[in-house]
């Protein structure tokens, strides 16, 4: 797979038809799978290339920047897993202003067609395009038999009767349901992250944790402990993390704090990937420490009863 950055640059490339994947696909949930695998599958049988148009940042982030919404998760990912899906070509185009201005007609007639030649375009059935999103998936239809390529929109793709949406992923994850978020995601939610140093608190108590530094786009499930895989090197492990402001030290910024269960290691400056299985318990604060360590012991022998009865 070859990421290009910018349309223009994508057009010097390559010179021959692709069938296109047009959307944000901020997450790879498994909404954007069937219209990724639909873009691969038409691509091969019309013996084409297939490719992703990504517009950086969210346009939201330039259209509306008060309801700008957190990603769930970075950029690279997003092309790493469009790679892994059989994707040729990812185009990362930059949003702005003037490219949002730009009409539904005229970004089909002079993006799609004369810039990018598509045979084909894939998207899914809510996809807008053009100024204000005011193009439509039956203009998209209409257009495209009129410039001379044809349009596949994908239905929407539900998972335990809900429709599945990045917002509606976001909502879940902001209560701490990451079990249901990970059904519409297709696979476990996860943050990945550098391990830097912190206040040293997790060691003094007994139960040392690595400290995750995140960017700051990206969504954090709701505060609490969850039980949690950390991925060290391509190496898993059972884990908990914590998510909050440690209410019972007094601190007011939100830390990720990743305690292996069956490892002891040293993960200062190592990439750290966390995957979110179950949410134990929300944030508490706790009168003293003894208290807390109480409850730290207990989070752990639940884990490792919920392990026992799920993943063994």
């Amino acid at each position: 797979m070859q990421t290009v950055h910018g349309i223009d640059s994508f057009c010097s490339l390559i010179h021959e038809q692709i069938i296109l994947a047009l959307g944000n696909f901020d997450g790879v949930h498994l909404g954007h799978q069937e219209i990724i695998r639909t873009t691969v599958d038409l691509a091969k049988k019309k013996q084409k290339k297939s490719a992703v148009l990504i517009f950086l940042p969210h346009p939201l982030t330039i259209l509306s920047p008060d309801c700008s919404p957190y990603l769930l998760i970075t950029v690279e990912d997003r092309v790493r897993m469009l790679s892994e899906a059989g994707i040729d070509y990812v185009i990362l185009h930059p949003f702005t202003k003037e490219f949002a201005a730009i009409t539904p007609q005229n970004f089909v007639r002079e993006i799609l067609t004369a810039q990018l030649n598509v045979a084909g375009v894939v998207v899914g059935y809510d996809y807008s395009f053009g100024h204000r999103g005011s193009g439509k998936t039956d203009d998209l239809l209409r257009l495209g038999e009129e410039c001379g390529f044809f349009v596949r929109v994908i239905p929407p793709v539900t998972a335990g009767g809900e429709l599945i949406g990045s917002s509606a992923i976001r909502k879940l994850l902001g209560v701490g349901a990451v079990e249901k978020a990970n059904q519409m995601l297709g696979y476990a939610y996860f943050l990945r992250g550098k391990v830097v140093h912190g206040d040293g608190r997790g060691h003094q108590l007994g139960f040392p944790t690595a400290n995750l530094l995140l960017p700051p786009e990206i969504m954090l499930p709701a505060n609490g402990v969850y039980l949690t895989q950390a991925v060290i090197s391509g190496q898993t492990y059972w884990s908990l993390t914590n998510i909050g402001r440690r209410p019972t030290f007094c601190k007011n910024d939100t830390s990720v704090e990743v305690h292996l269960l069956d490892a002891k290691k040293n993960l200062y400056a190592e990439e750290l990937i966390v995957r979110f299985l179950h949410r134990m318990r929300e944030e508490k604060s706790f009168a003293d420490v003894s208290s807390l360590v109480k409850q730290i012991k207990f989070d752990i022998l639940t884990a490792e009863k919920i392990i026992s009865c799920k993943y063994t």
